[in-house]
Order: C-alpha cells, then sequence, then structure tokens
C-alpha cells in the first residue's frame, strides 16, 4: 500500500507544474516514506490504521488543543449515541445512613409522578440492595433507557417500605439554585448544557421576586466553576438581562463565516443592580454572559479571571463514512469586540476566594494547554491580573466562609456599585 502511495504521488508530481501542489506531492511522499520505515523498523508491530489516525491527530492537535479526528467507528457510535434516549428518574440524591436520601424528586419527573417525595430513602433498586454501596455504584441501576421501567424501594417517614415502579423518562436536573442572601437575589448556575436553563432561572428569579417581597434589591449570579454549554442559552440568559442588542460575535476565516447574536427585546428587571461571580473555572458560555453584560454596563463582574475559552468547534463528516473531523471554525467576541480566546474575561474587581500567599498561583486555563490559539489582542496587556490589584481575605477570614460572595453582598449595598460601572463606562469608550 505505501508503495503503492509512494508511486502515484511521484507519477503525479512529475506532471504537476504547480510549485504549491508539487511541495505538498512531496510532502505526501515525505509520509509515506516514513510509514514505511516505522512499519519496517519500530520495536512494536504497528498497523497503518494506527499510524495513520495517530498522525490525523497529530496534525489537528498542533493547531490548537480542541481540533481532532474521529474514526468511521467511533464517530458512528457518537451519532447513534445522540439518538438514543437515556432516561432517569428525575430526583437529586445524596447518600445518608448508608442510604440513598432523595433531597429533591423534580415536580415534572417520573419519580415525583409515582409518589416519591423530598426526604424518601432508596433502600433497593430492582431487588438489589443499595445499603452500604457508594454513591455511584447505588445509583448506577436507575439508569436506563426512556420507556424501560425500574422497580425502587422506598422508605418514607412513618411508613412501611414498599415497593414503586417508575418509568425512566428524559429529565434534566436542575442547574439553577436560588436563596435570598442578606437581603439580595443569589442564583447559581452550574452549567448552560440544559434546553430548560432560561426557563428555568426565570422562574427562579420570580420566587425570588415574591420572597423579596415584590422586588429584587440586587442580584447576583455566580457563574465560578461554570464550564459553559449551549450557545443559544447563553443568549437567553443574557436576553433576561439586556433590552435587545448585541451579545456576542462569532467570526471565522471567511467574512461569510460571521455570525452576530442579539439578545431579544424586552429585560426582566431593567433596575435591577447584578454582580456576576467569576473565577478561573468559568469558561465558554460563562464568559458570554460575564463578558455581555460586562461590555453593556449591565453588571459588574467580580471574582478572578475566567478561563479563556473562546473558540467554536464544528464536526465536519469526511466523505465515504471515513469518520469526521472535529476543528475549530470560529472564535468569540464580546460586544466592545475584544475575543476572550486565551485571554478570558477580566473582572471589574479581582477578588481572591482563599488567603494571601505572596504572589499569584497559577491557575490552569486556556492559555496553559499545549498549542492553545493566540489572542489577536496578545500585545494588549490590560487582561493579566496583577498580583497588587487582587484583594485577598484577611488571615483571619474563617475557611467556612464565601469571601467572594461577602464582596459582592459589599458592592451591591453600597455606592461603589455605580463607581464600578462607570469606570466600565469609560474603558468601553476608549
Amino acid at each position: 500500500m505505501l508503495g503503492g502511495a509512494l508511486i502515484l504521488s511521484s507519477v503525479v508530481t512529475a506532471a504537476e507544474t504547480d510549485p504549491e501542489r508539487e511541495d505538498a506531492f512531496e510532502k505526501l511522499e515525505l509520509f509515506a516514506e516514513v510509514m514505511a520505515l516505522v512499519k519496517e523498523s519500530y520495536v512494536e508491530d504497528i498497523t497503518d490504521k494506527e499510524l495513520v489516525e495517530g498522525a490525523l491527530n497529530g496534525a489537528l492537535s498542533s493547531l490548537d488543543p480542541h481540533s481532532a479526528y474521529t474514526p468511521p467507528v467511533e464517530f458512528k457510535e457518537q451519532r447513534e449515541a445522540v439518538k438514543r434516549e437515556y432516561g432517569g428518574l428525575g430526583i437529586e440524591v445524596t447518600q445518608e445512613s448508608g442510604l440513598v436520601k432523595v433531597n429533591h424528586a423534580l415536580i415534572n419527573g417520573p419519580a415525583y409522578g409515582a409518589g416519591i417525595r423530598d426526604g424518601d430513602y432508596i433502600t433497593a433498586v430492582d431487588g438489589v440492595s443499595v445499603r452500604d454501596k457508594d454513591l455511584d455504584t447505588a445509583i448506577k441501576g436507575m439508569r436506563g433507557e426512556t420507556g424501560e421501567p425500574v422497580t425502587v424501594t422506598v422508605l418514607s417517614a412513618n411508613k412501611a417500605p414498599r415497593d414503586i415502579v417508575v418509568v425512566r423518562a428524559q429529565v434534566q436536573g436542575r442547574v439553577v439554585r436560588e436563596r435570598v442572601e442578606q437581603g439580595l437575589g443569589y442564583v447559581s448556575i452550574e452549567t448552560f448544557n440544559n434546553n430548560n436553563l432560561t426557563k428555568d432561572l426565570e422562574s427562579a428569579l420570580q420566587s425570588l421576586k415574591s420572597e423579596l417581597g415584590g422586588t429584587i434589591p440586587g442580584l447576583i449570579i455566580d457563574l465560578r466553576g461554570n464550564r459553559g454549554g449551549l450557545l443559544d442559552q447563553s443568549v437567553s440568559v443574557s436576553s433576561l438581562f439586556l433590552d435587545g442588542g448585541e451579545v456576542l460575535s462569532a467570526r471565522g476565516k471567511a467574512a461569510s463565516d460571521n455570525q452576530r447574536y442579539n439578545a431579544e427585546p424586552g429585560e426582566l428587571f431593567p433596575d435591577m443592580p447584578i454582580v456576576v461571580l467569576v473565577n478561573s473555572g468559568s469558561a465558554s458560555a460563562a464568559e458570554i454572559v460575564a463578558g455581555a453584560l460586562q461590555d453593556r454596563g449591565r453588571a459588574v463582574v467580580l471574582g478572578r479571571r475566567t478561563f479563556g475559552k473562546g473558540s467554536v468547534q464544528s464536526v465536519i463528516p469526511l466523505s465515504r463514512e471515513r469518520g469526521a473531523l472535529r476543528m475549530t471554525t470560529q472564535k468569540y467576541y464580546t460586544p466592545s469586540g475584544k475575543s476572550i480566546q486565551g485571554r478570558g474575561v477580566i473582572p471589574d474587581l479581582l477578588i481572591a476566594a482563599v488567603e494571601d500567599k505572596g504572589k499569584l498561583r497559577k491557575r490552569f486555563r486556556e492559555d496553559s494547554l499545549p498549542n492553545f490559539l493566540k489572542n489577536p489582542n496578545d500585545d494588549e496587556t490590560d487582561y493579566e491580573e496583577k498580583y497588587e490589584d487582587v484583594n485577598f481575605p484577611p488571615e483571619s477570614w474563617p475557611d467556612t466562609r464565601d469571601y467572594q460572595l461577602r464582596k459582592a453582598v459589599d458592592v451591591l449595598k453600597t455606592s461603589r456599585y455605580q463607581s464600578l460601572l462607570a469606570a466600565q463606562d469609560a474603558a468601553f469608550k476608549n
């Protein structure tokens, strides 16, 4: 096979007059020669398939850490997995006293419909006891394909143990947690990889409004550790707090690859002050929301510089069912025209979560990855954190208390919020 590739390459090259094509075929010839030598002399046996797939992934990973080749079998399995519906019971659980405790049963979930409630304990799944098993093992049997029944043995207060048949369904757990924090609204968003996120967030905000007597005097949106998810959810979440206008743009190699995403007109709470909490674990869609609200002067961003995942990957099937390429095709830009890629979003107020160690600790971000795509604004240094600009918790600050959250509350309850917005506005105009 390799000899044939060499002959074909030589024949085509001899007939080709374009210098660029000649150079390309010379490289193919070199590749075939190296493959032949590896097959002949490498210390262990290796197949052509392993060599070619390794070479493809090596070439793509040299472009950036998110581009890769997917072989045919794996690509087929991925497509089938997307089509296949896996279901669950619609419960949030923890382990307590060696049993599985139901902390929350989703009202629209199958478990709730079958009679399982918050505070119940599950002692067995399909007759197999879960007592004293680790949580992952204990709940493994609850998962399965949509439409399949599972029998769980449930223990409720003041009731004898009973078997309940639950039919698995596709459910998406809560990704929004809300509470009142010192007279302010607080929402934590775990991920944007949920089609119901915006709807659930809106419900959470309405619940806070009701609990706070009809008005939310200030809101903290916690995106710390949020690794991102669906682009459309980042746009629709931003729409709750923006009255139309740009949320982000995605730009590719050609002008025809560029896209602009705008918020829907009519924000939910137009006069409500907002602080967004971020850290080095806030990535992708989380960075889109933080960057959009910051650039548009709608929120103060507080915490640490975000991860810097500002690129878009497209899955491109190859001809004749030869697998697919996952390839970076666009970069994200905030409304002010700054790329998120490699630099992230720099907070308006740099607040550390842990005590001062005398220097900035190296954090894992996009620019820590090998061959990460450089930012087109890399000549600028205004996104780098400076040690002297970071506010650290005092030595006496207890580990059990959230210093960043405390500072977010302070900002919303003082005039500092308006001064930080004014500084944002001045930076945006420059």
